[in-house]
């Protein structure tokens, strides 16, 4: 069987333990676990046919994935769940198990972490899901069975990563990048104020200027402790002249 994820390999959970989505169900979430256990436990158990649970993917401390149930078909991960007036999560959720001890002490490592942020974004791009319905288990679960995991997962930042990648982008990088878009050498507009802000130059005495030394192009801008410059189209090494 060929897995649904690009790079996952892929693992059957037992046919008993899963079954298929009622008919016209559209895939609309995703219900992050942690798996309370190791990888070959978790692998084991979800090939068992007397455990009676599964999930479409496990995301090993490696980061690899694996994948057990087929994203068309119902894994038996979420169990009994209600959240913001919905029920039964099994019928239009994908399940994805994050293998983690759940004891809040654990750690999620980063090629986990990154492995996770990169599922979720295929699924939420693939199936149109909305930043609100990429849940944890807690949150459909808790009151009902008392369920807590995936615990101490950094939900926020992979929603974050998923839907907003850019939130914390610098405003240099997104700068540069468009003057590289149109073959221009970065201006390095704001980058003169910010270095005299960071070492004590004081105000603004001159807008930037341009000036030739030995065949090299230069541009500076005066502030009232100093000058700062650099050369033309290296502008993350500028240099500074008290006055």
């Amino acid at each position: 069987m060929k897995p649904d994820y690009p790079g996952a390999t892929w693992r059957p959970a037992a046919a008993e333990n899963f079954s298929s989505r009622p008919s016209r169900t559209q895939i609309d979430a995703v219900v992050l676990h942690a798996t309370a256990g190791g990888l070959s436990g978790t692998l084991a158990w979800f090939a068992n046919p007397s455990s009676g649970v599964s999930a479409h993917y496990v995301v090993a401390k490696n980061g690899q994935i694996y994948q057990m149930v087929e994203e068309k078909d119902r894994a038996h991960h979420a169990g009994l769940s209600e959240y913001q007036g919905r029920d039964n999560f099994n019928n239009f959720s994908i399940g994805i198990e994050i293998v983690n001890l759940n004891d809040g002490v654990d750690p999620y490592p980063e090629a986990q972490f990154e492995a996770v942020v990169d599922l979720v974004s295929y699924l939420s791009e693939k199936y149109n899901i909305q930043k609100e319905w990429v849940v944890t288990h807690a949150q459909t679960s808790q009151k009902l069975t008392g369920k807590t995991d995936p615990r101490n997962f950094a939900t926020e930042e992979l929603l974050r990563r998923v839907y907003d990648p850019l939130a914390n982008l610098p405003v240099d990088v997104v700068r540069e990048a468009a003057w590289n878009a149109l073959g221009i050498p970065f201006n390095p507009i704001a980058a003169f104020p910010r270095y005299a802000r960071e070492h004590n130059l004081g105000n603004p005495e001159t807008e930037e200027f341009d000036f030739t030394h030995a065949g090299v192009d230069y541009r500076g801008q005066g502030f009232s402790q100093g000058i700062v410059f650099a050369r033309v189209g290296d502008w993350r090494n500028l240099q500074e002249l008290v006055w």
